[in-house]
């Protein structure tokens, strides 16, 4: 049974099937024609010939090359067409990746194709055009493996559909946006919508897991960092030097909700321990006590307002408050009395 061709355009040869699609089988169009069952180029049947076994395994590489893939189309043929579109109709890497996708089908030509371009450049004598085939093999071979790592990772995930997360962070470097283009690729030569749907499913579920993970790392990171300046303020030589850097912190805006938790939560541990020294607790208290005036002295205008005009108990006395503060004219100065407001 031989294999049909579309009509040989600007594009490489296109087989189509007609097998349903999903994650786990090939795509409806390929870029290279499919060997069949009886086309075996790795050990062709000789014909027409009664030499000996020795003189045949000396010629086991040109009959390969010769063995028809296609109708009219020979593996050295084949290739040939592939170097001219690559260096001449299409010559962008990103068209290279049309055809590269079909890795299973790409994978029947890799080491044709790259041999070929070997073969042509050594024996080309024009220098530029040498370059060019060497320059493609090589560029080619970049991208090749590119996408080799990139659909071995999809495969892993494929495999393992509930270990997203654990496959992420084990291998978060690989997860990049070349991945995710990859992906969206991938999903185009699909006929099918259901198909196109679930890998693009697929996508989300990975960059959820991929956001999930950087989020863990960054407030991680973040803790480190409040943790490293609450050592700091711990290691001043004096409990008055340790206020100031709470002071400092809170002028360079780098007192930050980590770093107040975890000296909140140091005051709080220390006011309830029955076991630590009372010096301690004073040491704590102090520092508490200098982070919650650092956060008033930072605190805008409007926020010190609304806590003065909370603490007046009196109704008249607040409504009163509530409409001078917010009359038009001069700005009203309440800093005062809010500044008085723990």
């Amino acid at each position: 049974m031989a294999s049909k061709l579309s009509p040989l355009s600007s594009t490489l040869l296109t087989f189509r099937t007609e097998s349903p699609l999903d994650s786990s089988k090939l795509p409806a169009v390929f870029p290279f024609p499919v060997f069949l069952a009886s086309q075996n180029f790795h050990s062709p049947t000789p014909t027409k010939s009664r030499r000996t076994m020795g003189v045949l395994a000396s010629s086991v590489s040109a009959a390969e090359a010769e063995v028809e893939v296609a109708d009219g189309y020979t593996i050295t043929r084949f290739c040939d067409k592939m170097i001219d579109v690559f260096l001449n109709e299409k010559p962008k890497s990103k068209d290279w990746k049309r055809y590269l996708i079909f890795r299973e089908e790409w994978a029947k030509y890799r080491e044709r194709f790259y041999n070929r371009c070997k073969v042509r450049a050594d024996a080309e004598n024009d220098s530029q055009m040498k370059q060019k085939l060497i320059d493609l093999s090589r560029k080619v071979r970049k991208i090749d493996d590119e996408m080799e790592t990139h659909a071995e990772l999809l495969k892993e995930i494929q495999d393992n559909p509930t270990d997203i997360n654990a496959i992420v962070a084990k291998r978060r470097g690989d997860f990049t946006g070349d991945f995710f283009r990859h992906l969206t690729l991938l999903s185009e030569t699909y006929d099918s919508l259901e198909d196109r749907d679930a890998v693009a499913r697929l996508g989300a579920r990975c960059l959820a897991a991929v956001s999930a993970f950087d989020n863990t790392l960054e407030i991680v990171g973040t803790l480190d960092t409040a943790q490293a300046k609450f050592d700091d303020i711990l290691n001043s030589p004096s409990l008055d030097v340790a206020c100031e850097k709470i002071k400092s912190l809170a002028k360079a805006k780098e007192l930050d909700s980590s770093l107040i938790l975890l000296i909140n939560g140091a005051w709080a541990s220390a006011k309830e321990s029955t076991t630590m020294r009372n010096e301690v607790k004073e040491i704590m208290y102090r520092l508490y006590k200098a982070t919650q005036s650092s956060l008033r002295s930072i605190a805008p205008k409007e926020i010190k307002l609304l806590k003065y005009l909370l603490n007046i108990t009196d109704p008249e006395e607040r409504f009163s408050a509530l409409a001078s503060a917010f009359s038009p004219g001069d700005e009203h100065d309440n800093s005062e009395g809010a500044a008085q407001v723990d």
